[in-house]
């Protein structure tokens, strides 16, 4: 497939303007390429390039993560944070149509700063970027993987004291080969005991077992990527049955998955039943953004743009937003037909 399933140019305008729910997408990988230079540059953080067009080049996996972590380092102060987290969302509102977005954070890969200071910095960006773009945000701290199970429940206790008018839920991101999920099960238990809603990247690149762990022992009732779950019918039955909902996210399959379209991971759950809905990832560090990503399913998946309505519909249906506010956003998806 080559041209997008619903055909020619006016598609193309159709999924770029389409109001958006998106509920993948990672704060430090919305970094713009000129804001990293000029933060590393004042923080004294080394680079192997200062070529914008080359800053964010990886290879795989873990190549990926070292570029995410020396971007990480960048980012100091209330300020820096203020001002990613306002230019991710505005860059989302006015170049994907984005009305709403839950976003991963990772406190632990900022070390010198202070949680509460990371929360008010964050916040003062979401307000902005609301204030000019009127795009709703909530917030998504993430346990890393590669970090101890002690540091992810110290971040957890953190999260559960401080601010929660924009905190909705804990995740867990990073590299699958660094944390089972099992280790972080104290993490989770305290997540769950605050309140807090529960999600998991989980199924990127293995199998349904770890889907299953963080389904049945994390108590998780979205996950994150889930591509796993086509390797056990009987799990992909019951995440259907129940209306799980799986973020899927087109820029990790890029470098995962090699087969042909009609297997596509994304494809497979679509046709399966699955609730899913598409996010953007890091999409900085990708090179892409949301409406480039729904262009690419539409091109080489066929999924066409009343699909993509549809899946905004079901990303809105299990989002962590109150119901009021969630009935905006909803309003806002029918106004402009989607």
């Amino acid at each position: 497939m080559t041209a997008p399933a619903d055909g020619g140019a006016d598609a193309d305008v159709r999924l770029r303007r389409m109001p958006k729910v998106e509920l993948h997408c990672h704060l430090e990988g919305c970094v713009r390429p000129g804001t990293f230079l000029e933060l590393a540059r004042a923080h004294g953080v080394p680079l192997p390039t200062t070529d914008p067009e080359r800053v964010y080049a990886y290879t795989d996996m873990a190549s990926f993560l070292a570029v995410f972590e020396r971007l990480a380092a960048a980012v100091v102060t209330r300020d820096d944070v203020r001002r990613i987290s306002y230019e991710a969302l505005v860059d989302a509102a006015r170049g994907s149509a984005v009305v709403y977005r839950e976003m991963f954070v990772n406190p632990t890969l900022h070390p010198t700063l202070p949680y509460d200071e990371l929360l008010a910095g964050i916040t003062e960006g979401v307000h902005e970027a609301r204030r000019d773009t009127g795009i709703v945000t909530r917030l998504i701290p993430s346990v890393y993987r590669a970090h101890s199970p002690a540091a992810a429940a110290d971040m957890v206790r953190a999260v559960a004291r401080g601010d929660r008018d924009l905190v909705v839920g804990i995740g867990m991101d990073g590299d699958e080969t660094a944390g089972p999920p099992a280790s972080f099960t104290e993490a989770y238990a305290l997540a769950r005991d605050a309140g807090l809603q529960v999600t998991a990247h989980a199924g990127e690149r293995f199998g349904a077992e770890e889907v299953r762990t963080c389904l049945d022992l994390l108590g998780c009732t979205r996950i994150d990527h889930g591509y796993g779950l086509l390797q056990d019918a009987e799990l992909l039955a019951r995440v259907r049955d129940t209306g799980t909902h799986v973020t899927c996210a087109w820029l990790s399959t890029t470098y995962n998955y090699r087969g042909p379209a009609d297997t596509h991971p994304i494809r497979l759950l679509h046709d399966a039943g699955v609730r899913i809905s598409l996010g953007s990832d890091d999409p900085a560090l990708g090179g892409t953004d949301l409406a480039g990503d729904y262009r690419a399913v539409s091109a080489r998946l066929g999924l066409t743009a009343d699909d993509l309505a549809r899946q905004n519909h079901a990303a809105l249906d299990a989002a962590w937003l109150p119901a009021e506010e969630k009935a905006a956003v909803r309003a806002r998806l029918e106004d402009a037909g989607g």
